[in-house]
């Protein structure tokens, strides 16, 4: 029996007062943010930016994460009053345009902020830029003898979550032009050989590993030679310097770079700094600029009084770097230059890196309107700054809504009736977009823009499946290509230390992408990545049998659990080796492997033994008499049954790990009987690593394994419960707490696993394959089908191939038109079954045998 302390028991009971299981379908529904976090903050960036620049709740433009300014970036930039003005709302201008408008009001006067990026342009010929970050650090080198200055400063690359320091550049060349390269190294902080082993990528050439303290000797500059070519024809000569795997430091620099034409001069002309005339390209690594971007905040006054207003503008300024003033222009470090249509008045050092600028005020006579413009330009030569205006930020913004409306990632393969859902839908899979980064040449779908700037195996899986199932296939495999640079030697994965399940995620993950593409082929070709992953978990499994005394004894060796659970000897890491596995032993099947799918189910069901063993021993009672299984051996650590319950979760979908037998089953039910007791503002309290908070996207986890169950009525609620704890600019945070319970913060935001598992959420409710069958609408919300609404797929992978699916509901509301449309011969579904529950009065279930298309009318009433 699970044991609370007092205080905790009350404080649950408390909570409890707002959780209800089994919702009815005739209660309304509405996406209204009604459980919003406190604090928020948008991306505004293109998709596959790597200037990652964002606009907080109250309107500040916050550039570069990673430094020790407001919250964790190199600097915020706000508009305000010089009385400070009152916060009222922000919203965006659409679901698929990131232009945040900000309302606000000071003293009678309205203030409507609308915030956008413009469209840049194409970056000219021959020209470098860096697509990482802009660490870097002047005189760090110190090089011991005379050098081009080059060798004085380095780019860095700091290791970050994934554990991998990158530098990373990018150049503009004619497509499939070739060079060769020359990249300079002057090592100035490691004094031993092979503390810092690094590994250069050059498009067009092998990968080469380095040293430079043992190729050159410590503050010794030195060069490596590379060809260099634009293989894939895309006008980007890609350049990376990343550390060696299994490297002692994990932080990679570089300190210069030379294209040449056909022959490159000699080391010792190089190095000493009389080739550079001579080169296509020269460059000092530290001095390569990020791409430029300009940042538009438009300002439309209005006076709401009867007399005449005097609005006195400022901005305010925090960050790590200096401020000065030139003219009309302020100059923040060296890459930032803030401008204003209003002239500047005075700049005043409110504190240490804090300042407030003044602006020439506004005279508004009663119910007048007037505008102003604020521009933010980064990595802009002087030379090509321009004041802002007022006329060309107008222009600029009817420039950048156009753009998005025919560049954000479409949505077109999702249709629903719900205009708040659909907002959803299509302002997640921009965000998935914009979050994504281009590493070693391959997209990155990757978590979020801030702390979170990276992709994990666990992550990762979703996200591609969501990005599959809406064909961006090379994309994809592009990213999976990226992935699997992180397979360990003995062919298993370990990005992050002792989680475990990666090995069974990656099955998933390239199993799911086979099924939904039908490639055989590109599944045989990556089939080394799937036997390295089982041959990993049975060495784990191996050393986990050489010591019985020990609680994992028979399973997994104690692991890291995530979402709420640092580490211990526990089930997670078992379930998830087990849902993978059965992924692959399908694929095997699937491609002609019999033998392996023979000899993997044999040491799956001996695996599957010992766990259910293990844990039928381990079932526990919470505080409402549901049994359920905790998620560490014994409970060793006391936890709250819910916590870290998400790779039991996703063990019940997609592991399947639950349906090979009815005592399996109910210990399933039961797990999710309890989670569905621990509920507050709809969503499953302290899953994960804040006491007493939401886990937002644990929503999606729980409502995949409602579904499975056959409890898909209740879906519907979960879903727009999720929702609704997304900002009104349509992004989620990680965890955040209930309403009215403090302000704490966990994880990134914009948090695209977040927006991954909407998405997921909506097309599984529609369609959701099981084995051989395609089954219809199992949680179909029923205000879907009032009179007139559609709900419709497009082009949505499936394993049976892409489908067309309509239902659209006639004027009466008496019956509802189904389009179903397979249209890939040669692999339709066994059968198609029509959940009719959630949404008619007949209800049950209506089976038809699969057929390239099927179309009928369904009775609703």
């Amino acid at each position: 029996m699970l044991r609370y302390g007092t205080s905790k028991a009350l404080l649950v009971s408390a909570l409890l007062l707002s959780s209800l299981k089994g919702i009815s379908q005739d209660t309304p529904m509405k996406i209204d943010h009604r459980y919003s976090p406190p604090w928020w903050q948008t991306l505004v960036c293109l998709p596959d930016d790597p200037v990652k620049t964002l606009v907080g709740r109250e309107g500040q433009v916050f550039g570069d994460y990673g430094y020790k300014g407001p919250r964790h970036f190199s600097f915020s930039l706000t508009n305000d009053s010089k009385a400070p003005a009152t916060w009222k709302s922000q919203t965006l201008l659409s679901a698929r345009s990131p232009i945040t408008r900000t309302v606000k009001n000071a003293g009678g006067v309205s203030i409507r902020e609308e915030t956008f990026l413009e469209i840049p342009a194409e970056q000219p010929l021959n020209s470098i830029v860096r697509y990482d970050s802009r660490w870097s650090v002047k005189g760090w080198s110190k090089p011991s003898v005379k050098a081009d200055p080059a060798f004085n400063d380095v780019a860095q690359g700091l290791k970050g979550l994934s554990g991998e320091g990158l530098v990373e550049f990018h150049v503009k060349v004619k497509p499939g032009e070739s060079f060769k390269a020359v990249l300079g190294f002057c090592e100035g902080e490691k004094d031993s050989v092979g503390v810092r082993e690094m590994r250069i990528t050059v498009e067009g050439s092998p990968q080469k590993d380095i040293d430079p303290v043992k190729d050159f000797g410590f503050r010794k500059p030195g060069v490596y030679y590379l060809d260099a070519k634009d293989v894939n024809n895309d006008g980007i000569l890609t350049i990376v310097v990343t550390n060696k795997p299994g490297a002692k430091n994990r932080n990679s620099f570089v300190n210069g770079l030379w294209l040449y034409r056909n022959h490159a001069p000699s080391a010792a002309s190089i190095i000493a700094g009389t080739a550079n005339k001579t080169a296509v390209l020269y460059a000092r690594a530290a001095s390569v600029p990020m791409p430029e971007r300009r940042y538009h905040i438009l300002v439309k006054l209005k006076n709401t009084t009867s007399a005449s207003q005097t609005f006195s503008p400022v901005l305010r300024y925090a960050g790590v770097e200096p401020v000065t003033q030139k003219g009309n222009n302020l100059k923040v470090g060296d890459e930032t230059t803030v401008t204003a249509s209003q002239a500047i008045t005075s700049l005043k050092k409110d504190s240490v890196n804090k300042y407030t600028v003044a602006l020439a005020p506004v005279v508004l006579a009663a119910g007048q309107e007037k505008s102003y413009a604020v521009t933010v330009s980064r990595f802009f030569p002087l030379a090509k700054v321009e004041v802002a205006n007022v006329l060309a930020s107008q222009k600029g913004l009817v420039t950048a809504k156009a753009w998005w409306q025919k560049n954000s990632p479409s949505a077109t393969a999702i249709s629903v009736p719900d205009a708040g859902v659909q907002d959803m839908v299509e302002g997640s899979l921009r965000n998935i977009f914009q979050a994504r980064d281009i590493r070693k040449g391959n997209k990155s779908f990757h978590v979020g823009p801030t702390e979170y700037r990276g992709l994990w195996l666990a992550d990762g899986s979703f996200l591609l499946e969501v990005a599959t199932m809406l064909g961006y296939t090379k994309d994809v495999r592009s990213c999976i290509d990226y992935l699997t640079h992180y397979q360990l030697p003995d062919g298993g994965f370990e990005m992050i230390t002792t989680f475990h399940k990666e090995n069974g995620l990656v099955l998933f993950m390239l199993t799911r992408h086979a099924m939904l593409t039908q490639d055989k082929e590109w599944l045989r070709q990556n089939w080394s990545v799937i036997e390295g992953c089982i041959k990993r978990i049975n060495y784990l499994r191996d050393l986990a049998m050489k010591d019985p005394s020990k609680p994992y004894y028979t399973l997994l060796p104690d692991g890291n659990v995530d979402g709420g659970i640092q580490h211990g000897n526990d089930y997670s890491n078992t379930q998830w080796s087990l849902g993978g596995m059965k992924w692959a032993i399908w694929a095997a099947k699937w491609i002609g492997k019999n033998d392996e799918a023979a000899t993997w189910k044999k040491e799956y069901d001996d695996f599957y033994g010992k766990f259910m063993t293990m844990a039928r021993k381990d079932l526990r009672k919470d505080d409402k008499g549901n049994t359920y299984l905790p998620v560490l051996i014994k409970n060793e650590q006391d936890k709250e049954p819910q916590r870290g319950q998400w790779a039991f979760c996703q063990s019940v979908y997609p592991g399947m790990v639950f349906d090979d037998d009815p005592e399996a089953k109910k210990m399933a039910e039961g797990t999710v009987d309890m989670l569905s007791d621990h509920k507050v503002e709809g969503l499953v309290i302290s899953t994960g690593w804040m006491d007493n908070g939401l886990w937002t996207y644990f929503s999606s986890f729980y409502g995949h394994a409602l579904q499975w169950l056959g409890r898909g009525a209740e879906v519907p609620k979960v879903l727009y419960d999720f929702g609704n704890h997304a900002s009104p600019t349509m992004v989620w945070r990680e965890e955040q707490k209930p309403q009215g319970k403090g302000n704490n913060e966990v994880g990134d935001m914009p948090h695209n696993w977040a927006s991954a598992e909407f998405i997921r959420m909506v097309v599984h409710m529609i369609q959701l394959d099981r084995g051989k069958d395609l089954s219809l609408f199992e949680g179909l919300p029923k205000q879907w089908t009032i009179p007139g609404a559609a709900t419709k797929l497009n082009g949505i992978r499936t394993p049976f191939g892409p489908i067309n699916l309509s239902l659209v509901v006639d004027k009466s509301g008496n019956s509802a038109k189904l389009d179903l449309k397979f249209t890939e011969t040669g692999n339709l579904p066994q059968n198609v079954i029509i959940n009719k529950g959630n949404w008619t009065a007949s209800g049950g279930k209506e089976t038809v045998k699969g057929a390239q298309t099927i179309s009928m009318n369904i009775p609703i009433k």
